[in-house]
């Protein structure tokens, strides 16, 4: 079986601990049937990183994009620091035109394939007050409409959402039209409502499914699975995260996305031949020479 990885940190630890540990694991990944890889980028430093490791071999390629979740932390600093909210605000909302200002500079199309991850994540606030909550969504939708400008239908967006109640994911698909974006999106480490995920597919979205769809506590993922069309359908890790069963609790490794990919073969019938096609139609430049 041949699996193409859309989402794993090699620029993370404990996989990036220098030149030969990534490069360790994605021998180790090949050697269990992984034929490419994204590498994905949360901040700055990952993002530089994730383009030097995807100029290394043509099968990988990077994803530039600032976590939604970097704009908590950072954000939170801005409106402890400053006090005033509406200053804050104004202050966040230039780092975000920095970010995307910085990615502009790593956007080589030689080894970036994708914008992201980038979103809305309403699921950490840390103890921040209902009125600094509200300031740090509004830099997070700041930021995703700053995404997709940078993407502007030359790459795939890939999108982290994640809340509590419906809010993330309404304001996800709100934006996507108010910004009339054109390109292909991901929705990686799918979750949240079924009217959600089926409009993001009515909007032209891919699925990606992680390791953790093989959780006993899951179903809902596997029913997103179940219910996606099958030419929507991309596999991933996450790694270091969210490893598979029996690996729960342990940090993910690249290679582990073979478990990943059984389980969808073996319990929900899903082709992965089919899933293979899906990636590529996303990552033409990827594909393997035959």
């Amino acid at each position: 079986m041949q699996i193409f990885d859309t989402h794993c940190h090699y620029n993370l630890e404990p996989i990036y601990l220098g030149d030969a540990s990534w490069r360790a694991q994605w021998q180790k990944a090949q050697d269990h049937g992984v034929v490419g890889s994204i590498v994905i980028g949360t901040n700055f430093h990952d993002c530089a990183l994730a383009t030097q490791i995807a100029a290394q071999d043509p099968r990988l390629g990077a994803a530039i994009g600032i976590h939604p979740g970097e704009y908590t932390q950072t954000t939170l600093n801005t409106i402890r620091r400053m006090t005033n909210l509406k200053d804050a605000l104004e202050d966040a909302l230039q780092d975000v035109q920095t970010d995307i200002e910085e990615l502009q500079l790593l956007f080589d199309p030689q080894q970036v394939v994708a914008i992201g991850e980038t979103g809305l994540d309403f699921f950490h606030f840390g103890d921040a007050s209902e009125a600094e909550k509200e300031t740090i969504k509004a830099v997070q939708r700041a930021g995703l409409r700053a995404h997709l400008s940078l993407a502007d239908g030359k790459v795939p967006i890939i999108l982290h959402v994640r809340d509590t109640t419906q809010q993330a994911y309404e304001n996800i698909l709100s934006i996507l039209k108010e910004t009339n974006y054109q390109g292909h999106f991901i929705l990686h480490c799918v979750s949240g409502p079924l009217g959600y995920v089926d409009r993001a597919v009515q909007m032209g979205g891919y699925i990606s499914v992680a390791g953790n769809v093989t959780y006993k506590s899951a179903e809902h993922i596997r029913e997103i699975v179940r219910r996606v069309p099958k030419d929507r359908l991309l596999l991933e890790t996450d790694a270091p995260f969210l490893p598979p069963v029996p690996y729960r609790g342990q940090s993910c490794e690249p290679w582990m996305i073979s478990k990943t990919a059984a389980f969808l073969v073996e319990e929900m019938q899903i082709d992965s031949d089919q899933v293979l096609e899906n990636t590529y139609r996303l990552f033409p430049t990827l594909q393997s020479p035959v």
